[in-house]
């Protein structure tokens, strides 16, 4: 438990954001950058929870709460679409991800890496 003390990071907005983290960590995925802010062309400003920079890949922990709300849906699908014109492409992350499938969550966090990479 005291090796993995050394990843901890504040950052982290939810306890489901640490754990995905830790499911990265444990699978050999590069560390992302936690918490990126990604500016757009208008001056628009987005957060993502996960972004690997060199790559624009970014994933986003989707929560019930935080985003089941017609507001916060909506809000969530602006975001997307800014950071993808951008040429992001982000990766939603579901509790089910994390929990219940992590070497499913990993493989497909590596292929949008290595997607990336070999189209770079």
């Amino acid at each position: 438990m005291r090796e993995l003390l050394e990843y901890a990071d504040g950052r982290a907005e939810s306890g489901m954001e640490s754990e995905a983290r830790l499911v990265m960590i444990e699978y050999g995925l590069p560390l992302p950058e936690l918490q990126y802010e990604i500016r757009g062309r208008d001056g628009e400003s987005w957060r993502v929870d996960f972004a690997w920079l060199e790559e624009r890949v970014a994933a986003e922990y989707e929560s019930i709460e935080w985003h089941s709300n017609r507001a916060a849906m909506l809000a969530d699908k602006k975001r997307f679409a800014g950071v993808q014109e951008l040429g992001w492409t982000v990766i939603p992350i579901v509790v089910d991800d994390v929990r219940k499938y992590p070497q499913r969550f990993a493989q497909r966090i590596e292929t949008h890496l290595l997607r990336s990479r070999l189209a770079g």
